[in-house]
């Protein structure tokens, strides 16, 4: 008897966050379609199913998506954000400052890494107007990275890849942040080198070693002893 494999749900949901990424809406549709085949009542899988109908301008089935989210978990900010977006008649200001600029989403080798991160509380995050696309600074703390939204500090991340942007940083480099995702345990955010400085000319800011283990890590896991805190919990 022939035995029928069933499809990797890690590997569609990886898939499915790829495409988002690179701005191919209609391929993230159907992936996340596929998901919810397998996972019917998947609260992440239908708030990526319905910013990819509203990517594809499609209001009507964004909106169903994120009822149905609501319906499952009422208090989901995610959903009642995207809610009152859909709802709202933004103007094309608004959408512009919105729209992802993708050059800032590719991975360049040895110039961007992505990095997930995981959070208690999205509430904090989507309050302040972060969501996907949302440009952000990086600056250094130490031995750490700051990321801030204009002024105003957003996360500090300390682990071993962001004690060698601060080095970096040190010696000139500048470096950018965009917003990738934002669900209700996490932000993806991609960082990645705008200027290198004549000191760091011969240094590579992202190996290819360190691109390697976080793509392994970035979807499901935590980065390895990774500590982000919000702006109001720092003392």
């Amino acid at each position: 008897m022939e035995v029928i494999a069933k499809p990797d749900v890690n590997s569609l949901i990886k898939s499915a966050i790829r495409e988002a990424t690179n701005n191919n809406w209609e391929k993230a549709k159907k992936l996340n379609l596929a998901i919810l085949n397998i996972t019917k009542n998947n609260i992440e899988t239908l708030n990526r199913l319905g910013i990819s109908y509203m990517k594809l301008l499609d209001k009507e089935n964004a909106t169903k998506c994120f009822q149905y989210v609501l319906k499952i978990s009422p208090n989901n900010m995610i959903a009642q954000k995207n809610i009152n977006k859909l709802q709202l008649n933004l103007s094309k200001k608004k959408k512009s400052v919105d729209k992802i600029d993708t050059s800032n989403l590719v991975n360049e080798t040895g110039k961007s890494i992505n990095l997930k991160c995981n959070i208690t509380n999205s509430k904090k995050i989507l309050n302040q107007g972060i969501d996907t696309g949302t440009r952000l600074t990086v600056k250094k703390e130490k031995t750490t990275i700051g990321i801030y939204k204009d002024d105003s500090k957003i996360l500090i991340i300390e682990n071993n890849i962001t004690k060698r942007i601060s080095n970096l940083i040190n010696l000139g480099n500048e470096y950018s942040c965009t917003v990738l995702s934002v669900s209700e345990n996490s932000i993806n955010i991609n960082i990645k080198e705008k200027s290198k400085s004549k000191e760091a000319m011969q240094i590579i800011s992202f190996p290819e070693y360190l691109n390697s283990d976080i793509h392994q890590t970035s979807i499901n896991q935590n980065i390895k002893n990774l500590n982000l805190v919000s702006a109001d919990e720092i003392e």
